[in-house]
């Protein structure tokens, strides 16, 4: 078996992913937030030009007991493997044997730093080898399509034999290589059944091509999630949070709409391609509801329960929230609300079903 967690409980494990915005000491008051309200696992950004990621991870690790900690998610490019793989040994030493790696292609800061996102396949690919093969005590040299190394070795052993390694996807290449060589998969912003159902396909056609069961492989839906009995106001928070990440990932990440089934308008598209922050208020106007629905969980907890109950389904394996603030809502409020409200009436929609 190569997924490091199973349903308990009657449902998946929870866990939470925070972004770089907050200072320290917030980081490290949620990270404890989280772990005494039951989740999982405790997720935490990579992003170029933010806070530094394992650095947050090191004071929670020295802040918490129980729950994981895990680079949601670092890249190929920005870091050599072989640092990364020092990294993480090292947070799971920290952690003892807490630490969970997750991997992708990286979000913000590449075109600042000067890096091109390169074979992606390729780079994820050569990366794990280099990283488990390192973290497992072994000599390293490999001259790869993206990677090299020459004679690596880790002059330490981390806790845990085999720390998890998780890949983020948005696209089928990348879900199937999960499928096929990762502990488990993260996917992001799906919130409809034939979108789960392309991606649970592409996991299975890569663990057949390595042999194996798809019931091997971790299978973790990721949501940006708002809730709030103030719909109005949930709803445009998610909003303006999509229309931000979709500007962003202009336009190298838009091909996940084409799998979702919609589309932006040419107004939005204009308006993305200039890459101006001022521009926030009319790009989130001109984004249409029908891209919201599709990516994002926003509403009172009812709701929120009613989308996420379909997609509760055997194969997946964990759930991990990104909660969004807007006035009168916090973090906080939101990450309780999942907990205590959200999935306890979506296990009874289950139910009823």
């Amino acid at each position: 078996m190569r997924a490091p967690w199973t349903p308990s409980a009657g449902r998946p494990p929870l866990s939470v992913l925070l972004g770089a915005e907050y200072p320290a000491p917030e980081l490290i008051r949620l990270g404890k937030l989280a772990e005494e309200l039951g989740y999982e696992c405790f997720w935490y950004v990579d992003y170029r030009m933010q806070r530094e990621c394992y650095i947050g991870l090191a004071s929670l690790a020295m802040s918490t007991q129980r729950i994981r900690l895990a680079t949601g998610v670092t890249d190929p490019y920005s870091r050599h493997p072989a640092i990364t793989a020092a990294a993480i040994g090292t947070l799971d030493e920290l952690s003892n044997g807490r630490a969970v790696l997750g991997l992708g292609l990286g979000g913000t800061g590449f075109r600042e730093l000067g890096l091109e996102k390169t074979l992606p396949v390729a780079a994820l690919r050569e990366s794990i080898g280099v990283i488990r093969r390192l973290l497992k005590g072994e000599e390293v040299t490999l001259e790869g399509k993206v990677i090299s190394l020459s004679k690596g070795r880790l002059q330490f052993s981390p806790v845990q034999d085999r720390i998890p390694v998780y890949i983020a996807t948005q696209g089928p290449q990348i879900s199937r290589l999960s499928g096929e060589i990762a502990d488990g998969v993260l996917i992001a912003n799906v919130v409809s059944e034939p979108a789960l159902e392309f991606y649970l396909r592409q996991i299975a056609d890569g663990a057949a091509k390595a042999g194996c069961p798809s019931s091997d492989v971790g299978v973790n839906l990721r949501w940006e999630v708002f809730v709030s009995s103030d719909e109005a106001a949930a709803f445009h928070a998610m909003r303006r949070r999509l229309a931000q990440r979709l500007i962003a990932g202009y336009p190298h990440n838009w091909g996940v709409l084409k799998q979702l089934g919609v589309s932006v308008s040419a107004e939005f598209e204009g308006i993305a391609a200039k890459k101006d922050p001022a521009l926030l208020d009319a790009a989130t106007e001109a984004l249409s509801m029908d891209v919201v629905n599709v990516s994002v969980l926003a509403g009172n907890a009812e709701r929120v329960a009613a989308t996420i109950a379909p997609l509760l389904r055997p194969e997946v394996t964990g759930v991990t929230i990104r909660p969004h603030a807007c006035p009168g809502v916090g973090v906080d409020d939101v990450m309780r609300s999942f907990m205590r409200d959200v999935m306890p009436r979506a296990q009874r929609h289950l139910t009823v079903v």
